[in-house]
């Protein structure tokens, strides 16, 4: 029991249809500008997270001044207060006008690789908006698409939004006793979306290098690929302007096109956090740098 009052349910849930609606008569340059303005907003009133994407940029990007990380950091709040926003109105909108505003990159490599019968694993990050890349999954890969995910708090929520990627192919999963369920969708020729950049607990983590710094990353992707032989290709859904995104597939790697050594679950991993920070550096104003990615070193080196 989450000790969740039926009344507070109730509240978000309709204080969630009417934003959804609201956005969507908007129209997405208002709810860019609109977006853009909240996310400004909560970086200034947000003490604790702008700490935590100080932290993290100044890790990241040594090289650059403080008066260009803070530039950065305002433009990672814009970002992520419009995709919030969009991600609103985008529920309004049927699958194929959602298509009219995507531009798909790479298909050839989703396309070689679930050639080979074994499934694929579509490698993500919170980059740009990862809700695009799911949706435009959804719609593209013949067998399905299910992602892992945290089930949302408020059970109105949760149901509203499955039924929402519903109409777009895809069902998502939640964190426990997935193994199966992930295995009989490569069985069937599906995709299973995993995301790994953020922090993994210590018991259950591997640390491998990321922006030159150690962070515990979760190796299920690494260890799941090797098991079923199954090749993992990368999938990026960045923002290109109001209304606009490119959902854009890399090369997959393929587990037993690998050897011995880089199969191996840490080395594995380490090459696929290495593919995220590759993306991140191209478009670094559109990931999630308010995450505690390296939590432990942040506090070791603030005294804690």
């Amino acid at each position: 029991m989450s000790g969740r009052s039926v009344y507070r349910n109730r509240v978000e849930y309709a204080a969630y249809l009417a934003a959804r609606t609201l956005a969507h008569r908007a129209g997405p340059r208002a709810v860019a500008a609109a977006g853009a303005g909240l996310g400004v907003l909560y970086h200034r009133l947000g003490r604790r997270r702008r700490e935590i994407l100080e932290f993290n940029l100044a890790l990241a990007f040594p090289e650059r001044s403080p008066e260009e990380r803070r530039a950065l950091g305002f433009a990672v709040a814009r970002h992520f207060g419009r995709v919030v926003l969009d991600a609103l109105r985008l529920q309004r909108l049927e699958p194929e006008r959602f298509l009219e505003g995507v531009r798909i990159v790479g298909r050839e490599h989703l396309d070689a690789a679930l050639a080979l019968g074994r499934g694929v694993f579509l490698l993500s990050a919170h980059i740009g908006s990862w809700e695009v890349a799911a949706l435009a999954a959804g719609l593209i890969v013949p067998g399905g698409f299910v992602v892992v995910n945290r089930p949302l708090d408020n059970p109105l929520l949760e149901a509203e939004l499955g039924r929402y990627r519903g109409l777009y192919g895809n069902r998502a999963l939640g964190k426990r006793n997935v193994s199966r369920a992930m295995l009989r969708q490569l069985k069937a020729g599906g995709a299973v979306g995993i995301l790994i950049d953020q922090r993994a607990l210590i018991d259950e983590g591997v640390e491998v290098p990321f922006f030159g710094h150690p962070a515990w990353t979760h190796p299920v992707l690494a260890r799941l690929s090797v098991r079923t032989g199954a090749p993992v290709v990368p999938i990026w859904g960045l923002w290109d302007g109001p209304g606009r995104y490119t959902v854009r597939f890399d090369e997959a790697v393929i587990p037993g096109e690998l050897g011995e050594d880089e199969r191996e679950e840490r080395a594995l991993t380490a090459r696929f956090l290495g593919l995220i920070e590759g993306v991140i550096r191209e478009r670094p104003e559109q990931w999630l740098w308010y995450h505690d990615r390296w939590r432990q070193l942040r506090l070791s080196r603030a005294g804690g």
